[in-house]
Order: structure tokens, then C-alpha cells, then sequence
């Protein structure tokens, strides 16, 4: 079952691309804590890295950053 939502403001934005570890796990940690998040093909200019990761609040975004930094976060914010 996938959070990934389409239409609505997800809590979460993840640039990522296709057959990256890194962003399958860290689609699987959103998931695992119900958190919505909407996924981008595209390059993110702030973070070297896939997947990098987004919070989103409001209109704007705040920097999360990759998979590692997001477990972090889980563990110190939630999500």
C-alpha cells in the first residue's frame, strides 16, 4: 500500500529516480509511519544525492535531506 498521493499536499517531497536503494527504502520508512509524500524524476539542485527529501510546510519546503538524514529525523521528529 503506497502513501504516494496524487492532487493533494503530501507532507513530504522526494526527488528520487528509478532502480535507486536508496529510495526504496526511503519510500518504505514513509510508509511504514502513514506519511504522505509525492515522488519527482527530476534532479534536485540542493542535495547531490537520490533520494533527496522534502518537508513541506505550507508553501514552502524545508530541506530533509537523503535517505539516512530522514531516518534521523523519524527518530527525533517523527513523521
Amino acid at each position: 500500500m503506497t502513501q504516494e498521493i496524487e492532487g493533494a499536499c503530501p507532507r513530504y517531497l522526494m526527488h528520487t529516480m528509478d532502480n535507486c536503494p536508496w529510495c526504496v527504502k526511503a519510500k518504505a520508512l514513509l510508509e511504514y509511519y502513514g506519511a504522505s509524500y509525492k515522488t519527482k524524476h527530476e534532479r534536485c539542485e540542493e542535495w547531490d544525492t537520490y533520494p533527496a527529501i522534502y518537508k513541506v510546510n505550507g508553501e514552502s519546503l524545508e530541506l530533509i535531506g537523503g535517505f539516512n538524514e530522514l531516518a534521523t529525523y523519524s527518530f527525533q521528529h517523527g513523521l
